[in-house]
């Protein structure tokens, strides 16, 4: 399943829609979140409790097997919407350490993803540039994806040109 998760206000560009075997979420909706009880990490793997739009956020994003995120550049991270959803996807883990990377990860609970994109749009200094492919290789690592890429747009409108 191709899942595209973004921010963005106004129509996707016809680029971005991941075809007839993917998931459009939009991440700007008023959501709730993460309160941090741990029912999605160990009670209901996938699942939150909080009856809201992101209760199955974490099953979506586990099960993709390509994950694209179209976000605002914020200081190099992801928006607040983009990362109150990724905040409610504790469950894509286990409750258990592995080595990836020479670092301390923890246990995908769901197959290894092939690809995760991010594209942020909006203006970006070398260094925020810098932080966002840092921050979107360890969720590569974190999310059990085998490939991973940062793009960089200087604004919505020009997602298609989107750079590395």
């Amino acid at each position: 399943m191709n899942v595209l998760l973004h921010d963005l206000q106004s129509g996707l560009p016809q680029f971005l829609l991941p075809g007839e075997n993917g998931v459009v979420f939009y991440a700007g909706k008023n959501s709730l979140p993460c309160k941090g009880c741990f029912h999605c990490w160990l009670k209901n793997p996938g699942f939150c409790v909080i009856p809201d739009e992101l209760q199955h956020a974490g099953a979506l994003l586990g099960n993709a097997e390509t994950l694209t995120i179209v976000t605002r550049n914020c200081f190099g991270g992801y928006s607040p919407a983009v990362k109150a959803v990724l905040d409610r996807g504790i469950g894509l883990s286990l409750p258990l350490f592995t080595y990836r990377g020479k670092k301390t990860h923890h246990i995908c609970r769901y197959p290894r993803g092939k690809q995760l994109t991010v594209l942020f749009y909006g203006d970006s200094t070398p260094f925020e540039r810098k932080t966002a492919r840092a921050l979107v290789e360890q969720n590569r690592l974190n999310f059990g994806f085998g490939a991973a890429r940062a793009l960089f747009a200087p604004d919505a409108a020009c997602l298609g040109d989107a750079a590395p």
